[in-house]
């Protein structure tokens, strides 16, 4: 029936005897589910099974992508639904019937992504028809603007939705918040590459936030009491200015980062955070336990950050430092090649490492001075310390042994003491990098699991 699609097994065997056919319908609904969508119809002894079963239409199944857009269509017409899931990557969308929104809103579509392969991206609209299928429980979008109409809301339902992904998408803040508040049930929200330079957050449901590499300045939560985790993927362009992320109201915010004092301008309330701010009830976030810091431990201005940062999340008990490179191109914070021991001696009291931290990962260690004399500070304050992990630099330490070969050239045998307790060296740890894995609602600590 469908173009390109594969053959099926045989049904017969053992003698001749069908024996797929012989199955209960149940059991054959859950082959037909599990079949790609070309496969699922193209038995006509299961046809009155196939128009039953909730459908799941992904063009990747089509070994002709070029091909592509006429058999979705002829799916999409001809199935009944509900289509549990249609994923649309190769397809030329606007060269379907134009009736193809209003099908998958009326056939029950539960998990939608679509993403428009127009030239240039980004400027084809996305149908309006889309934001009307009540059904939605997942919806990811990639390269479209958004319908100028969004904001008028009349007849837009989203009762069920529990997932959006925006990927690439021209929309403005109205829209999104727009999005956000007919959208009762959302609990995770990933933004990739936006160009908007302001992000406001309002919702009553969300539970995480993860923002791409984006030109966003300004990134606010201004209202998400159920907000648990707050992301940011990837670094900023080089000698980029990250723009300002503020805290206003997150109650049971417990994950948070990579914060990056070179890009990032943290905002508590009312509060910027600067290298002298200390610890008062106004400028510290309570019950944050997961933290993300990517610091240079060779500029003196980032490392005094690092200081203010943990004064600002008193009761954290997992830490990620990761040691950035120096980026030659942000002149005006100068690179500073003294050593650090003096600065954290200075340092007052941190809460957070006296009284909570249980765990540190510092991943990307290059071994270098600065590194240390921040290690040494953690083992004269972190009292409830059981591990610390260290994750060489890619091709930085053959082994372990050469770890504790530098540690020993301290000549601090507090630390050595220390050290041989809580210390790991592992070359290699996984680290949620990919955007699906960062907003994995299932996964604890999303920096390393």
């Amino acid at each position: 029936m469908a173009d390109g699609a594969a053959s099926l097994p045989s049904a017969a065997g053992h003698g001749g005897k069908d024996r797929i056919n012989g199955l209960h319908d149940d059991l054959l609904h859950q082959i037909i589910a599990h079949l790609p969508f070309t496969d699922a119809a193209r038995t006509s002894r299961w046809r009155h099974l196939w128009r039953s079963t909730p459908l799941v239409i992904d063009d990747a199944h089509l070994p002709v992508p070029a091909r592509a857009t006429s058999a979705v269509a002829r799916f999409l017409a001809d199935h009944p639904g509900p289509f549990r899931t249609v994923r649309l990557r190769h397809c030329r969308l606007p060269s379907l019937d134009r009736n193809w929104p209003r099908l998958l809103a009326a056939k029950g579509t539960q998990e939608l992504a679509l993403f428009n392969k127009a030239q240039p991206p980004c400027t084809a609209p996305l149908p309006a028809d889309i934001f009307r299928c009540a059904s939605l429980r997942c919806l990811s979008l990639a390269f479209w603007k958004f319908p100028v109409d969004l904001s008028g809301g009349a007849d837009i339902i989203l009762p069920h939705l529990r997932m959006v992904e925006l990927i690439n998408i021209d929309i403005s803040e109205l829209d999104l918040d727009t999005l956000l508040a007919f959208s009762p049930v959302l609990q995770i929200l990933t933004v990739a590459y936006h160009t908007r330079k302001r992000f406001c957050l309002h919702s009553q449901s969300l539970r995480c936030v993860v923002l791409g590499l984006s030109g966003v300045k300004h990134f606010a939560v201004v209202d998400a009491p159920l907000l648990e985790s707050l992301i940011f993927k990837e670094q900023p362009a080089a000698g980029c200015d990250g723009g300002r992320i503020n805290i206003a109201c997150a109650p049971n915010l417990r994950v948070l980062g990579y914060l990056e004092p070179r890009v990032h301008t943290l905002q508590i309330g009312a509060n910027v955070i600067r290298s002298d701010t200390m610890a008062s009830p106004s400028v510290v976030v309570p019950g944050l336990k997961i933290l993300a810091l990517r610091v240079n431990f060779r500029v003196l201005w980032e490392v005094k950050m690092l200081a203010s940062f943990l004064r600002c999340f008193p009761n954290i008990d997992t830490l990620h430092i990761e040691s950035a490179l120096h980026d030659p191109s942000a002149i005006r914070y100068g690179v500073t090649w003294e050593q650090h021991a003096e600065l954290w001696q200075e340092v007052s009291a941190v809460k957070c490492l006296r009284s909570h931290l249980k765990r540190v990962v510092f991943h990307k260690f290059r071994g270098h001075q600065n590194e240390f004399e921040f290690l040494k500070f953690i083992a004269t304050d972190a009292h409830e310390l059981e591990s610390l992990l260290l994750v060489p630099l890619k091709g930085k330490f053959a082994s372990a042994v050469e770890v504790n070969e530098i540690i020993d050239k301290l000549g601090c045998p507090q630390f050595q003491t220390w050290a041989s307790k809580v210390l790991i060296v592992s070359p290699k740890i996984d680290i949620a990098r990919n955007l699906q894995k960062a907003s994995d609602l299932t996964i604890d600590d999303p920096f390393c699991y």
